[in-house]
């Protein structure tokens, strides 16, 4: 059955919540984007190319929350001897301090707190510009907006993974709440994120709106995609 896509701000972006709490969201938030196949859907575009890149590959992570994503691409970089720099971008400066607690002074890693729609960067000045979690916070036309200045400082590939919204997923997030949503907030805005959340479909139109050349969206179980737009040698 259709779900039709809400625009309501999640507690989160409304700046609801102590520091401890946010601290208590950000980490379901991650237990969940893991083991529910968040960072495979991405990492499974980004890692062969890190693969293959020549020398040090340079990473932007828009909308980074409490830096786990990068944190994660940073040890598997060293795992597998990729030299990689990253630079972890939020909005919010509670949640960097947050990223900033859970780093364990990773000097890969750096921390920037700027609005992900207009970055203060030089355009093609980054290798991999990535996000998860991220386009289903904006609105239609903030979405293209963001992803117009995403791709705009991409040297090689712009990846962006999120949710697939729809009732199945809904049925799913309230199934795995004892579990892996017990906080307030995560259970809020988690049920918001996926009503909040587009289609591939959707997420398709969107890179086209934006101006993005052969973007290509792939879905992934459970109920994830991963929108692909390549420049230069990745194209």
């Amino acid at each position: 059955m259709r779900v039709d896509r809400s625009d309501a701000p999640e507690w989160l972006d409304q700046g609801q919540g102590t520091p401890a709490e946010v601290a208590a969201n950000l980490a379901e938030m991650w237990r969940l984007n893991r083991w529910l196949g968040g960072l495979r859907a991405l990492t499974r575009h980004l890692y062969p190319r890190l693969r293959r890149h020549p020398g040090r590959a340079t990473l932007l992570d828009l909308g980074t929350g409490s830096a786990d994503i990068p944190r994660a691409i940073a040890d598997w970089a060293e795992a597998h001897s990729r030299p990689v720099t990253i630079t972890a971008v939020d909005w919010a400066a509670r949640n960097l301090a947050v990223a900033r607690t859970r780093l364990g002074g990773r000097p890969a890693i750096s921390l920037l707190q700027a609005d992900a729609a207009h970055l203060p960067l030089a355009p093609r000045s980054v290798d991999y510009v990535v996000s998860t979690l991220l386009v289903h916070h904006c609105a239609p036309a903030a979405a293209v907006a963001l992803l117009r200045a995403a791709f705009a400082v991409t040297r090689r590939a712009l990846l962006v993974s999120d949710l697939v919204r729809g009732r199945l997923p809904l049925l799913a997030f309230g199934l795995v709440q004892p579990v892996l949503a017990r906080h307030p907030l995560t259970r809020h805005d988690g049920a918001l994120s996926i009503r909040r959340a587009y289609t591939p479909g959707e997420l398709h139109a969107l890179a086209l709106a934006a101006g993005l050349p052969q973007p290509r969206v792939y879905s992934h179980w459970p109920w994830r995609m991963t929108l692909v737009v390549e420049r230069g040698a990745d194209a």
